[in-house]
């Protein structure tokens, strides 16, 4: 624009007006209103009442007042003006800024800001009801996991004690349907509790020196066995240049590589399943491992391949094949978590590949042989140890009874809450206290501190106390040690790790 185009521009935006001291308009430029010269600027518009106030405070000096966002109409004309007017003893100047586009795009931005904020306290309160939502789910699922956890214990014990009896095949072939399809369920109830904790944040990454051949060797073993059940084969790689020892979170790796192998033989009915595990990297004591696993299997489709991480979905319909649809949305927040990365491909009927690269560290230590789990006898074996059960539940109680008593070596007392419990310790002498944590009138917890703190009798005081609990966690396990238990059995539980326990500390107080 030229210099006269900018300045014809602006006047059209403003208007210049010569009033007299009594209100009469002297001159004006008529650019923004009509209003005619030797009017009255009061008739115009009553805003402008306020200059009469303005000449009866004039002094020799002019004085500036200065007006912004004025809503001034003639007519069909509206505009929002800022307004100057100088007063002085002789005349009175008015001068109109037309803003009405600034101001009408300025109330535009607030009207935007005040939705925002609406939309962000209308938002925050969508979060509220999720995360009470959310508190709620994993609520309902630890309290599932409880009531789910305790008659399986039941079913596997009572199945294991039914193996060990004189069956035909086909009652061998029974009791083992319902084991197998009893640890499918059992391991259901761990994927729900995984994933609840991976999305409270409340899963523990734990970094720890761990023989990483090992745990190579043990798939090996595991699915080679499994492989020749389904009349294919398995085969396995691992890079020599690997380290025998890695430090990482084991327990995790196991997880990752046990679902995706678990799915490979799930969708694989003839060919070859492959794992191989190669390095990729090695930088100061850090590395980054590659984990390949291709299966012969059905394959994926290509649409969907982009969800096969999400919860619930499965890429089979076949219904013959169990499953959750957890595993593999498991496997890609644990990845996460690592710090690691996964992909897959797939050719339909043709198989699957998954590739996981996770990142490991190491220290340049000298081997040391790998400790192998202490073995314990019971002190006397012709003797009978008395244990004494704190257990509510009917099932449970004849389950306990059953593997022990079957030993040969021991007594069995069962008390179904605190009052007996404490009642049945001051009786008699009690080799072991199995201590269920969740009884009806009080929890296992409180017992266990009133044996400990409130007897001076040792007998009853330092009596071996085993904590046992349908909510098999970390955190669960550590509150137990805490509050002065000796060890922590999870249900449901295998019979020989059962009896290890009990017959560890039993020989343990021995010893002491």
């Amino acid at each position: 624009m030229t210099y006269q185009e900018d300045k014809l521009l602006f006047d059209k935006k403003t208007q210049f007006l010569l009033v007299a001291l009594d209100g009469v308009i002297k001159e004006t430029d008529k650019n923004l209103f009509s209003w005619d010269i030797g009017t009255s600027i009061y008739d115009a518009h009553p805003f402008f009442e306020i200059i009469k106030n303005f000449i009866e405070d004039a002094t020799h000096e002019e004085v500036t007042y200065n007006f912004p966002c004025i809503h001034l109409e003639e007519g069909a004309i509206e505009k929002i003006l800022d307004i100057t007017i100088k007063v002085s003893l002789q005349e009175v100047v008015i001068i109109l800024f037309d803003y009405t586009v600034k101001y009408q795009e300025v109330n535009k931005i607030a009207q935007q800001k005040n939705q925002s904020i609406l939309k962000a306290k209308e938002l925050k309160l969508k979060n509220k009801y999720l995360l009470e939502k959310e508190k709620f789910k994993n609520s309902f699922i630890a309290n599932i996991n409880h009531e789910i956890r305790t008659p399986l214990t039941g079913i596997l014990g009572f199945v294991e004690v039914l193996q060990k009896t004189q069956l035909n095949f086909e009652q061998e072939e029974l009791t083992r349907i319902i084991k197998r399809q009893s640890k499918h369920l059992n391991a259901i109830i761990d994927d729900m509790l995984d994933i609840s904790k991976i999305e409270t944040g409340n899963l523990k990454i734990i970094k720890e020196r761990f023989r990483f051949t090992k745990l190579i060797e043990g798939f090996k073993e595991t699915y080679t066995a499994l492989a020749k059940e389904k009349g294919i084969k398995f085969e396995t790689y691992i890079d020599p240049n690997i380290q025998e020892y890695l430090i990482g979170d084991r327990t995790r790796i196991f997880q990752i590589l046990n679902n995706v192998l678990t799915n490979a033989f799930k969708f694989t009915e003839e060919g070859i399943i492959k794992l191989s595990v190669s390095k990729n990297y090695q930088r100061s004591n850090k590395l980054s491992i590659s984990f390949k696993i291709e299966d012969t299997g059905f394959g994926i489709q290509k649409e969907d391949l982009t969800n096969i991480f999400d919860r619930f979905t499965r890429y089979n319909n076949d219904k013959s094949i169990s499953g959750t649809g957890l595993g593999l949305a498991i496997v890609k927040n644990l990845i996460d978590l690592l710090h690691g990365d996964i992909k897959v491909s797939s050719i339909p009927e043709k198989g699957t590949t998954f590739d996981i690269k996770l990142p490991f560290n190491f220290e340049v230590r000298k081997t040391t042989p790998e400790k192998k789990k202490k073995q314990y006898k019971l002190p006397d074996t012709k003797k009978r140890y008395r244990i004494l059960a704190v257990e509510d539940e009917e099932s449970t109680q004849f389950l306990i009874m059953k593997i022990l008593i079957g030993q040969g070596n021991f007594f069995i007392d069962v008390a179904i809450n605190g009052k007996d419990a404490i009642n049945y310790l001051e009786r008699r002498n009690y080799d072991l206290v199995l201590m269920d944590l969740q009884l009806k009138d009080q929890d296992g917890y409180k017992i266990t501190s009133m044996i400990r703190k409130n007897y001076g009798d040792k007998v009853i005081s330092e009596v071996p106390i085993i904590g046992f609990t349908a909510r098999a966690t970390e955190s669960e396990r550590d509150k137990c040690l805490k509050s002065g238990m000796d060890d922590f059995i999870a249900k449901p539980f295998e019979q020989e790790d059962f009896i290890y326990k009990i017959v560890k500390q039993i020989a343990k107080k021995a010893a002491s």
